[in-house]
């Protein structure tokens, strides 16, 4: 009865369904890309009209009566987060503990933008000596199911290029969202490289998913490794600002739409933020803005070209307060030098903080650099801004009795 009404569904919503319950008694399965929360519904549905019993992880705080009933239904399995082991070693067991067993999971393990896919099915296949079978949900060809199977080898990195190869040319529902088929460390998979943010993808609203569709074409720079000519990308040549981390986006409007005579480019790895940076900027009617949604630390080094900006900014960074987190903090001795690099003979680098604690890293580790000259430092309660407008995080720091330390660096001409 299911699978009827399961395949009509699939039907109805335009996909052709790709392969069929593979005939081998355990293997690891993944889905990609996975860009939108409607993929986990239509992959439910395929697996019902397959009749495919294949397991996946859900937290445990969700199996409560009578969701649990339901997700267990459904092939979900809880994830104790407590047990000492990983997720990956209680996957690993449950394939021992069973004659036959699928297990399902998207390797990008979010929805949103991410840096490179998550280790775990790989660990899991290679730890359990089983195939991968690969899933794809292919939103421009509305194909949905299994297309491929990868035999593990000794070499990780081509297997990832198979993989790779594989999904090159699926679309998910939004593209821009697509995570790249790699591990965040080839040399070893466990190992993550030290972001200074963490990347929350929050809840979109309709306006904002909309503009993400709409207006992204049009504003936002998609992450490459090649150098930007910022000439072509604004259609004339004038100072270029960039902005890092510009929240929900209303002050990087607002300074594009006070200075026409300057390009303004701002970097946000947070998709409602951008979203609602989207909207603004189109009921302000500017053209001379742009946006890039990845890791400022990649865009500055692979697509900011040397000596190219008159201005950086970064206005209330996260400050990672405890000390264990320090080493997360943007502003560090690589990060200036990177910056340096970009900016023009007497260009500007502007930062503000409401913590009393960064405020003083920010200044022991601008003192240690050649880089930068001190031009301005200021230290209020919000009412002295220096040559920039007032921020939400701002606004939140003063809430709190914070006092705001705001510095203006010059791009030192001595070296």
């Amino acid at each position: 009865m299911l699978k009827p009404l399961a395949r009509l569904i699939l039907r109805l919503g335009g996909w052709t369904a790709l392969g069929e319950s593979p005939d081998t008694p355990k293997a690891v399965f993944i889905a990609a890309p996975h860009t939108s929360n409607w993929d986990g519904f239509w992959a439910l549905v395929y697996k019902v009209s397959i009749g495919l019993d294949v397991r996946f992880f859900a937290k445990q705080s969700l199996f409560w009566f009578p969701l649990g009933s339901l997700l267990r239904s459904l092939g979900g399995v809880p994830l104790d987060r407590a047990q000492a082991t990983s997720a990956v070693d209680q996957a690993v067991a449950l394939f021992a503990a069973e004659d036959k067993f699928f297990f399902a999971l998207a390797p990008e393990g979010t929805r949103a933008l991410r840096d490179a896919w998550k280790s775990g099915f790989y660990r899991i296949a290679r730890a359990a000596g089983v195939p991968v079978f690969l899933g794809v949900m292919d939103y421009g060809n509305k194909r949905i199911g299994i297309a491929g199977r990868l035999d593990l080898s000794d070499d990780m990195e081509a297997d990832l290029e198979k993989c790779a190869k594989f999904y090159a040319c699926i679309e998910g529902r939004w593209p821009k969202n697509t995570t790249p088929v790699r591990f965040t460390n080839q040399e070893g998979p466990h190992r993550r490289p030290i972001r200074s943010f963490v990347r929350r993808s929050g809840r979109l609203t309709p306006s904002q998913e909309k503009a993400l569709a709409d207006l992204w074409p049009d504003i936002v720079i998609e992450h490459t490794a090649r150098l930007l000519d910022l000439e072509a990308v604004f259609g004339r040549n004038a100072p270029s600002v960039v902005e890092i981390g510009f929240g929900n986006g209303d002050t990087l409007v607002q300074q594009a739409s006070d200075n026409p005579d300057k390009n303004y480019i701002g970097i946000e790895v947070h998709e409602p933020g951008v979203g609602h940076c989207l909207l603004s900027a189109k009921k302000e009617g500017i053209s001379n803005l742009r946006l890039l949604m990845h890791d400022a630390i990649d865009v500055f080094t692979e697509q900011i070209p040397l000596a190219s900006l008159s201005r950086v900014n970064l206005y209330f960074p996260d400050p990672w307060p405890k000390k264990r987190h320090h080493k997360r903090r943007i502003v560090q001795h690589d990060f200036l030098e990177l910056i340096a690099d970009r900016l023009q003979d007497a260009g500007t680098l502007n930062v503000a903080t409401d913590w009393a604690n960064y405020a003083e890293h920010i200044d022991e580790v601008l003192a240690q650099s050649d880089r930068f000259d001190c031009t301005l430092r200021r230290e209020h309660d919000g009412d002295r801004p220096l040559d920039r407008p007032r921020t939400k995080f701002e606004r939140r720091g003063l809430k709190k009795g914070h006092r705001i330390c705001d510095w203006k660096f010059t791009r030192s001409t001595k070296i």
